[in-house]
């Protein structure tokens, strides 16, 4: 008998009223903590591969695996978040001694420069630095607490919901598809199998590309001197997540910062050295063997998911418009199959 979805739809009215009430209702309770539920579910993918050396014993290794992921993580971020926030609260406190400071370094450290060089580097550092005051200073107190509170609590959160997609997660879903006819079955199989390699190579090689990068950071800020190594490296994890920025935000900063300190050939050496050990590694190596074997997506459109995400719906929005847009990439590229294939059987 030919499978009829309008008939199906009839036959079952009553059940799906009440699993699209349910998904509604849920959505309206946990939607103060949807950050943490994205942050679990993207954690997950991190840990599949830890939860699967473990073989049948999927208790131990699913915690084992949200452990792993999860407290580095959270300590990461939490330190490059702090560090984020005391400057910021700095800045806003010290505008104008921290204005002078800047310039009189400017004008005792640059003579190695042209005067047409320093005056510009002299004027460009400090409308920069006028700019990052007054949003700093913008920004209440009150507010950074409050962020910070809030983002504590959905770490929490995301842990035992990374533990328990680990342990149950494929399990679920494959019995909610087993309440379809066997001609629909296979076919969602097939989206939702290529929906998952896909995220699986965004999210696994985004987070790997990060930490491996930031463990070299922590070596090379130490190596050089450079004050709270760890606290920067946990930025560097964070800049890393986004494809193509990398490290560049944390290591220019600190090349200008060598300048005024040890000059400017140790500046550029500091530079070139850590951009070396840093970006290559990671970028070159890593991130595009992760993605490109479980992912296919481009690396471009990647990154401005994860900028366009951040922008509308913060730490959520970070890693929800990299999933939509995996989960749209899937979608097209086994309808596209299924068409090509249709065509050549005509």
């Amino acid at each position: 008998m030919d499978y009829d979805p309008d008939h199906w739809c009839r036959e079952h009215k009553g059940i799906l009223i009440l699993a699209l009430a349910a998904v509604l209702m849920t959505a309206c309770f946990a939607f103060p903590f949807l950050d943490g539920i994205i942050l679990g579910s993207v954690f997950a993918y991190v840990g599949r591969p830890i939860r699967d050396r473990f073989g049948k014993r999927k208790k131990l290794g699913s915690l084992v695996a949200a452990i792993c992921v999860v407290v580095p993580i959270f300590l990461m971020l939490g330190l490059g978040s702090l560090e984020v926030a005391t400057q910021i609260i700095a800045l806003a406190k010290n505008q104008e001694a921290l204005r002078y400071w800047l310039g009189y370094l400017m004008q005792q450290t640059a003579t190695d420069l042209p005067s047409w060089a320093r005056e510009s580097l002299i004027s460009g550092l400090e409308n920069a630095f006028g700019l990052i005051a007054s949003l700093a200073a913008s920004i209440p107190i009150l507010q950074i607490g409050r962020m910070a509170s809030l983002g504590i609590i959905n770490f929490l959160i995301s842990f035992p919901i990374c533990y328990f997609i680990l342990l149950d997660g494929e399990g679920f879903v494959g019995s909610l598809i087993s309440l379809l006819p066997d001609g629909e079955m296979r076919v969602l199989e097939r989206y939702i199998d290529r929906i998952d390699r896909i995220l699986s190579g965004i999210f696994i090689g985004t987070v790997y590309t990060s930490i491996v990068g930031s463990l070299i950071a922590a070596v090379i800020f130490f190596l050089f001197g450079i004050p709270r190594p760890i606290a920067l490296a946990s930025i560097v994890f964070i800049a890393g997540m986004v494809p193509v920025l990398t490290s560049w935000a944390v290591l220019v900063p600190l090349a200008v910062y060598r300048y005024f300190t040890v000059g400017l050939e140790g500046a550029l050496f500091f530079l070139v050295l850590s951009s070396a050990l840093i970006y290559l590694p990671s970028e070159l190596f890593i991130r595009p063997y992760i993605i490109s074997t479980r992912s296919s997506l481009h690396p471009l459109l990647v990154m401005l998911s994860f900028f366009g995400g951040a922008l509308v719906a913060g730490i959520g929005g970070f890693f929800l418009a990299p999933a939509v847009i995996g989960a749209i990439s899937g979608i097209y590229q086994v309808r596209r199959e299924e068409t090509a294939s249709s065509e050549a059987l005509e």
